[in-house]
């Protein structure tokens, strides 16, 4: 019978191994080395009562979405996230980005999906005559919101 500790680690996915899509537009993304930038936070509204000297209200307001950065190594001769980011600056074409966070089987065990999503900034890495890094691209998307997916138990 395996220990307690054994099972739970069987649940815990590695970071390592994700798919990022931009569903409803059709371009060859390849493979990133990080996505970051997972985050959503509430606001509160702190609210003083008067005679009530001993608390504050502290009230939920809105919800803010961080923007999610991904990063990848160059291709030369590919240019699919810089393309979608110039097009942004004339009209923005809003998408759906998704994240599938894969097993060892190569089968989603958590999807995120990002509404909206549009570039908002591109970078890349400065280039150096007595370097020796990998030329680097990441490109940072605004959204409206997140939904996650567990898929199967």
């Amino acid at each position: 019978m395996p220990s307690p500790s054994s099972a739970q680690n069987d649940k815990v996915t590695q970071a390592f191994n994700f798919d990022v899509k931009l569903l409803g537009l059709n371009v060859q993304l390849g493979f990133f080395a990080a996505v970051t930038g997972f985050s959503s936070q509430v606001d509160v509204l702190e609210y003083p009562e008067g005679g009530q000297n001993t608390f504050v209200h502290r009230l939920p307001t809105r919800v803010k979405q961080g923007n999610i950065t991904l990063k990848r190594g160059v291709v030369t001769s590919e240019k699919a996230l810089l393309d979608w980011y110039q097009k942004t600056v004339v009209q923005v074409q809003p998408v759906t980005l998704q994240i599938s966070l894969m097993n060892t089987s190569l089968q989603p065990v958590r999807v995120w999906n990002f509404a909206n999503a549009y570039p908002v900034k591109w970078t890349s890495i400065d280039l150096t005559a007595a370097s020796t890094e990998i030329v680097t691209e990441q490109l940072e998307v605004a959204h409206t919101g997140m939904t996650v997916q567990a898929v199967g138990s």
